[in-house]
């Protein structure tokens, strides 16, 4: 689990330091963009779906719905940060559970219309057996995303690590939206 969240962030570490990224319409940092006029929150609802692998155990189809959106908080002098919000199911077996998360990645033009970003994750998970046993988690980990948009559009993918004490897990996941 160290090892893959290690290579996760010196992954994220890289792509921070690459000349690629786009300039904002802001000069500067930005502090509380939602109180300048020209914010613009840039929606994107998408549908998900992919796999979640546990460190310990087999891996479990995901399907679940996202919401992003320009970060209303903080916006960088370079690049974009998007909150990425999530609800996400899974199963197997005699084992399902839920995710909740906020993904905030930093998001770099890499040309017009396909972006790269990276960023951190917070989370909870449930996981209940079929004989009624549930146990939630806290999760916090890092991941990387790709986007590339058709007009309005949006097919992305993601990548993430989360750690989560017993559930410690990866995910692969694909997207698809609409930009507004």
């Amino acid at each position: 689990m160290l090892k893959k969240t290690i290579i996760a962030l010196s992954a994220s570490f890289l792509i921070a330091l690459s000349p690629v990224y786009a300039e904002t319409e802001v000069e500067g940092n930005v502090a509380f963009p939602v109180i300048e006029s020209s914010y613009s929150p840039n929606f994107a609802p998408s549908l998900v779906g992919g796999s979640i692998t546990p460190t310990e155990g087999d891996s479990y189809s995901l399907v679940g719905v996202e919401i992003s959106l320009d970060c209303p908080l903080f916006q960088p002098s370079g690049g974009n940060v998007r909150q990425q919000f999530s609800y996400a199911v899974f199963s197997k077996d005699d084992v399902s559970g839920t995710l909740i998360e906020i993904n905030p990645h930093w998001m770099n033009n890499l040309s017009e219309n396909v972006t790269i970003g990276f960023g951190p994750g917070l989370g909870l998970a449930t996981v209940e057996a079929t004989d009624g046993e549930s146990t939630s988690y806290f999760e916090v980990g890092a991941g990387v995303s790709l986007s590339v948009k058709a007009g309005s559009i949006l097919f992305g993918a993601d990548w993430r690590q989360m750690s989560a004490g017993d559930f410690d897990n990866s995910r692969g996941i694909v997207k698809a939206g609409y930009s507004f």
